[in-house]
């Protein structure tokens, strides 16, 4: 069975000329991380809102370690770290001194990254279709909430055609705002588990949001 799932991904340029589903491509990108439980990454985000020129961007490092642990080092225009173990995620605004504890399900950002790079289930979770354009050798997998969603209205995972490995994100929220997140230098090397430690830094203000419930990040 699992040759076969590498097949598709192998096979996936000819195959989405040729009448590809969804589907299947959803099956190339479960095929290409089913044996990778840690990721690196250096990333770059593009937000834009509607009704304004003005791209916001943010640069930074990604760490990924399943099942649900991860690390986003947001770099510029500011320090900002997301860190959580699998059940805390901690928000460190470096430069306000500020720290932030949320329970990990209760945080938007959890729902908004836990279907990336093999983690969640597509097909049971979401509408599948493809996007209609083709970019860089890229196919569009669109995925929306079966449920509404306080999260995102749609959300796009890039996929090299020839792998199934996701190489940017676009995120659609319930304001029609949008997030690219572009994905570079991906190494696949076991992470060490302190990656996903935090302890706050000594004279920064803590707050203590896990009693409460959905929250951004």
């Amino acid at each position: 069975m699992l040759n076969r799932l590498l097949l598709i991904g192998a096979l996936l340029v000819p195959t989405v000329a040729t009448g590809a589903t969804a589907s299947d491509v959803a099956t190339s990108i479960e095929s290409f991380y089913v044996d990778k439980k840690d990721i690196r990454a250096l990333f770059t985000q593009e937000v834009r809102k509607p009704g304004r020129r003005r791209v916001i961007r943010k640069s930074g490092k990604v760490f990924f370690k399943r099942p649900g642990q991860m690390r986003w080092d947001y770099r510029k225009p500011e320090r900002i770290h997301y860190i959580s173990d699998g059940k805390v995620l901690w928000s460190y605004q470096a430069e306000d001194a500020l720290v932030t504890r949320l329970d990990v399900h209760n945080s938007e950002l959890y729902h908004q990254t836990r279907y990336l790079f093999g983690q969640g289930n597509l097909r049971s979770d979401f509408e599948l279709s493809l996007s209609q354009e083709v970019v860089d050798g890229q196919v569009g997998l669109v995925l929306t909430p079966k449920r509404k969603s306080r999260d995102f209205k749609t959300l796009t995972l890039w996929v090299a055609s020839e792998t199934g490995e996701i190489r940017s994100t676009v995120l659609i929220d319930p304001y029609d705002n949008q997030s690219r997140v572009t994905f570079a230098t991906i190494q696949y090397k076991v992470l060490d588990k302190t990656v996903f430690a935090f302890t706050p830094p000594k004279g920064v203000t803590v707050r203590d949001l896990s009693k409460q419930g959905r929250t951004s990040p």
